[in-house]
């Protein structure tokens, strides 16, 4: 488990130097990269909560209504209407998909 921490700590610093570097493909990669292997935060939280709850299914809930509320918080610092975008993909789908035909 140590390795992944590791490992994503080197991809993290990776791609701070490729960004420093104007090479923003790479340091995408790497970034991309130590996202997936960091899973540090996510562990300390669910055992804490089930620390506290004695329950699977209660922490659960309260992993998905964080998740929720910051996607939330997302959505309206990026002043993001949800249903204006729905429709705007849903639209432009249904174009692409008529056009093909």
């Amino acid at each position: 488990m140590y390795v992944l921490y590791g490992l994503a700590f080197l991809s993290f610093l990776l791609s701070h130097l490729f960004f420093r570097l104007k090479k923003t493909n790479w340091g995408n990669i790497f970034i991309t990269l130590a996202l997936f292997l960091n899973p540090l935060g996510y562990d300390i939280v669910v055992y804490g909560i089930t620390l506290l709850t004695k329950s699977y299914w209660l922490t659960m809930s309260i992993m998905y209504m964080l998740a929720i509320v910051f996607f939330g918080l997302f959505m309206y610092f990026y002043n993001i209407n949800p249903v204006k975008a729905f429709k705007y993909h849903a639209v432009n789908t249904h174009r692409k998909l008529t056009k093909k035909k």
